[in-house]
This record gives C-alpha cells, structure tokens and sequence, in this order.
C-alpha cells in the first residue's frame, strides 16, 4: 500500500475541520434563539378557558399559534391570537366555555402548547401541558388506577372508596375477559343530586337524565342516587366508556346489541321485568330481529325494555357457545371497522341472520321469519387496518348522551332512549409532529459526519507495507 500523499493528507484535515465546525450534526440555529418566560392557563368551569403566553427572542417574534385538544380528539384547535410584534410579546386567548358549541365535560382532560416564530425564521414548538378540566365549584377528592379514576365531593372517603371498587371490578373484568383496555383512564363524577348533574349539562338535556356517558370522551357524569340504583349504573356506563375508547367510532363500530348486552352484564344481568317482557316474546314469536338491534332501539318502552333483554341474552348465548375469548376478538374485529356481516363471519362463521337463528334456536324460539341464511365463513375477510383506524381523527360530540334515570332512582332502571345528534364543535387543525423545545425545524446532518470522521482517522493512520 503506497503512503497517502501529502496533498491528500491537507484536503482529509480539511474535511475533518469543516465536520467538527458544524458540531456533528447541531442544529445551526441557538436553542436560545426564543425563550418562554411564561406559559399558564386557568378556567372556570363553564365560563372561560384562557391560556397566557409570554415570550422574548433577540429578533422579533411575529407569529404565535395556539394549539389545544380534549381527550378523545386526535387532531388539535388552531388559534391564531393578535398581539402586537416584537422582541418581547405577551398573547392571551380566551375560549367563550359557555358557548354550547365549546361545551366540555366535567374532569375532561386538555392539552395545550404554542408555536412561535421570529422574522428571521427561528421556530420554537413549547413543550405540551396538561390539565383536567375540572367543575370548579366544588373541592373534589379522587381515587384513581390504571382504568379509572373517580371523583366526588362533600361526602366520606369511605362513599368513595365503595364506589370506586364497584367501577374498579368492572373495569378489571371487560380487561380480563374480553380484554377491553382503554388508552386513558376513565372519569366517573359523581354529583351529590339531580340538581347538582343537571347544572354540569347543557341546557338541552333532558330533565330525566341521571347519568350520562359523554361518547368518545372517557367522562361519566352520575347524580346520586340509591345505593342499589348506583350499584348498577356506574358498571353500566363504564361499560360503554370503555368500549368507546378502543372501537373509536364512527371509523369502528359496536353494534348497539353488542354495547348495551355488555353493559348489562356488567351491573348484574336482566331485571324481573326484562325476563318476563323475553319470556312473552318467545312465546308469541314477537322478537326484535338482531339486525334491528344493531342501531338504536325503539322509542316505545315496552319495545326498548325487550330490546335490552335480548342484548342480554344474545350476549350470554355467545359467551356459553364460544367463550369469552371470542366475544374479545369480535369486538377487536368491530373496532377495525369491520361490516358487521363479515365480523361475524369472521369469528364465528355465520352472518347476522345465522347467529339469530342459532340463539333463536338456543332460547326456545320460533325459527326467524323468511329464509334461513347460516354462511359459512370465507377465506379471507378484508377490514381496515388498526393502523389506519388509529391515524384517523376521532370526531367528538358536545352533546352529551342521556343513558340512565335517576331523579327518582328505582329498583330497575328506565331503558336508555335513542341518542341525540351531535352538536358543532369548533373547528380543528391536524396536529404537527412534535419538535423538541428550542429546536430549530431545519434538518439534522445526522451520524454521516461521525462515519467520515472514522474513516478520515484510518486513513492518516496507514502506514507503506513493504
């Protein structure tokens, strides 16, 4: 091997010198170039959100964006707030809370950061900052895990704590049995009255309502009732929150037989009613077809009373035929946006209508009406991607839905009437990829210079080999 030559030896300490210059892949502008000197929010429940911003940077800062989500929203509120440009400016954004279109509900949990940026083209993305949007009325005590957490106030720490098991348990057992895990804890608020509930909803709500599970937000909302009454509502709506959680609809979507049988069991199964209201349908041959429970139930409460306890029953039927394990991958099915024919297929190996006719069949029914179809499953079933579902953004209602009676609490629940429509929400932006604070969005040189480095230093190492 010849000696490397002198010529070649000054343009590699050249090439050694210009890496180390640019510091091995350092950003080229300052992290310093802005600084925060103060980032707060504060609200009251209701009324107002406000975020506070101040912030100094050696060349003027000219552009300031607002960036905010609740939980359940995957893609952000844009607010662009005026202030007036300069080295040093403060920016203040407030959100009208009682406006109906911004409604949130109580123990919702935000997030929040600013974008800033300065004439001479240096960029900060702030760190984001969390907070629970609370009722700030009241002094609230919380017990909380990994699947829930439930607040109430003015009451002992034991009416706390006896609720929080009875949530907790039902929690435990959707995860263990169908394996029904949340990406975010749930909240349960407990308030001390139907007054006290009906001052946290919109002004629309009905007046019955006495618990409410905001859809897509992992917020439960319960004024107290009796002992039994709670001992069956709270399971009831963690049920539904939690499976909101990981079907994300619309782009996943639960079957309603599928959300209210589930719910059911989890506070207990049918009441007296529900059975003899099944029993006299089987009887007169009077059932409400499966494909019929898959969106809301009837109006009349004779009708939506059957509808529950068919739910219940088609549920337990599943359970006793194939087992909990399959119930779990029917819904992990569903929540890939799976057509409900082809999730039924694919786990069970019959569509809708073969599925009524075998538990038709199981309870002692007469045989469905019309032609029997029991398909056999395909080869292959195509449904959306998790991936797919999960990039997608989750729209969210502001309209809370009305699931439970309880001014006047009784030994057997009112059925849940249909839900109402969403109202508007405010417009959103799609959420930038985070940029570490302080950095600049210009592109990193990356490890390319740390190899040519390496390389350089073997190569002033060779030596002649005689």
């Amino acid at each position: 091997m010849r000696p490397i030559s002198h010529w070649m030896r000054n343009v590699l300490w050249i090439v050694l010198v210009t890496c180390l210059a640019f510091g091995l892949g350092r950003p080229v502008h300052a992290q310093e170039a802005i600084t925060v000197l103060a980032d707060e929010h504060e609200h009251v429940f209701k009324e107002s959100m406000t975020f506070r911003l101040r912030a100094e940077s050696a060349s003027a800062i000219n552009a300031v964006r607002l960036f905010y989500r609740t939980t359940g929203q995957t893609s952000a509120n844009r607010v662009d707030p005026e202030f007036e440009p300069g080295t040093t400016v403060d920016v203040e954004h407030e959100v009208d809370m009682a406006d109906e279109e911004n409604y949130l509900p109580p123990m919702i949990g935000v997030e929040y950061w600013w974008v800033i940026e300065t004439a001479n083209g240096d960029r900060l993305k702030t760190e984001r900052v969390p907070f629970v949007y609370d009722d700030t009325r009241y002094e609230w005590d919380v017990l909380e895990s990994d699947l829930l957490r439930l607040y109430w106030h003015d009451q002992p720490e034991a009416f706390g704590r006896t609720h929080f098991q009875a949530a907790e348990d039902a929690a435990e057992d959707l995860r263990d049995e169908f394996g029904v895990t949340p990406d975010d804890p749930v909240s349960i608020v407990i308030y001390n009255s139907h007054e006290e509930l009906m001052s946290v909803l919109v002004d629309a709500s009905a007046e019955w309502t006495g618990a409410v599970n905001f859809s897509g937000r992992g917020t439960i909302a319960i004024g107290l009732g009796e002992s039994a009454w709670m001992d069956r509502v709270i399971p009831h709506e963690l049920t539904h929150a939690m499976l909101d959680q990981v079907t994300k609809p619309p782009f996943g979507d639960i079957p309603r037989w599928l959300h209210e049988g589930l719910a059911m069991r989890s506070e207990g199964g049918m009441s007296v009613e529900e059975r003899a209201l099944l029993a006299d349908a089987i009887e007169s041959d009077q059932l409400v077809s499966l494909r019929a429970l898959n969106s809301a139930f009837a109006d009349a409460r004779d009708q939506a009373v059957l509808s529950y306890a068919e739910s219940y029953s088609l549920i337990e039927f599943i359970i006793d035929e194939y087992g909990t394990d399959e119930l779990g991958q029917l819904i992990d099915v569903f929540a890939e946006g799976a057509h409900y024919d082809d999730a039924m297929l694919e786990v069970f190996g019959v569509d809708m209508d073969g599925m009524e006719d075998l538990w038709r069949e199981h309870i002692g029914a007469p045989p469905r009406s019309g032609e029997t179809r029991v398909t056999p499953a395909p080869e292959v079933t195509a449904t959306a991607t998790a991936t797919a579902i999960a990039a997608a953004p989750t729209p969210t209602a502001s309209q809370p839905t009305p699931t439970a009676l309880a001014a006047a609490p009784t030994a057997t629940p009112s059925p849940t009437p249909a839900e109402p429509a969403p109202t508007a929400t405010p417009a959103s932006a799609e959420v930038e990829e985070p940029t570490p604070a302080g950095q600049s969005g210009l592109p990193c040189p990356g490890v390319a210079p740390a190899v040519a480095v390496l390389v350089l230093f073997a190569l002033l190492r060779a030596r002649a080999v005689r």
